[in-house]
């Protein structure tokens, strides 16, 4: 799926109006234009007029994340790069930008997030919103890891198993849903009607290829 510069403004909108009615007390997330405003924290898109533009993002997880054997961080700082070639096709750049790194096999400093395979099975169809969420899933530990999955810190698979049994840091931890509806009005705010993407990942599917006319 290749977009037209206009779709992708269109896309960096709407993902920008999804993660902003996403943003709260679970993770919270900044808009940027450019890398250098993302780096210095400088300018933060704040408005619908300039969400074409929204290519980076600053993300604060609230989520408490192992990050050592016994140490526990209340929040992390993750950066998300959409100015990739070929997104939403292609996954967002990730990057650690708080100075611990989770205790975690999907997490290593200077290396991208270790999402799996979710973005690429989507084609591009995935929101930037439910990546969001993915991420703070894997920093609770709220997943089901492969028999032999080791990723890049098997020490970590192996302390939590011992400590937590497979079990959520947090069990119960309630992810911010996508919403369930925008504004029908694209000038003004919106493109088309949403529903809980979560729990309708087809739904998700039909609606972003239609809004694209991708096939």
């Amino acid at each position: 799926m290749r977009l037209s510069a206009a779709q992708l403004a269109d896309r960096r909108r709407f993902d920008y109006q999804v993660v902003s009615a996403m943003s709260g007390t679970l993770w919270a997330a900044r808009a940027y234009a450019c890398a250098a405003g993302l780096a210095h924290y400088r300018r933060p898109i704040t408005t619908l007029d300039q969400a074409h533009r929204a290519s980076r993002y600053a993300v604060t997880f609230h989520v408490p994340t192992l990050i050592g054997p016994g140490q526990i961080a209340e929040q992390t700082v993750i950066g998300f790069d959409l100015d990739v070639q070929g997104y939403p096709s292609t996954e967002p750049n990730t990057w650690i930008i708080s100075p611990h790194v989770p205790y975690s096999p999907h997490f290593r400093r200077g290396s991208p997030v270790c999402t799996g395979e979710i973005w690429r099975t989507a084609k591009g169809q995935l929101l930037l919103g439910q990546l969001l969420n993915h991420v703070a899933r894997l920093l609770n530990w709220d997943e089901q890891l492969s028999p032999g999955y080791q990723g890049w810190n098997g020490a970590a698979i192996a302390y939590h198993r011992r400590h937590y049994h497979g079990r959520p840091l947090t069990p119960n931890l309630r992810y911010p849903p996508l919403p369930a509806s925008i504004t029908h009005n694209v000038a003004e705010a919106g493109i088309g009607s949403l529903f809980e993407l979560d729990d309708a990942p087809e739904a998700a599917a039909d609606y972003v290829g239609l809004l694209f006319e991708v096939g």
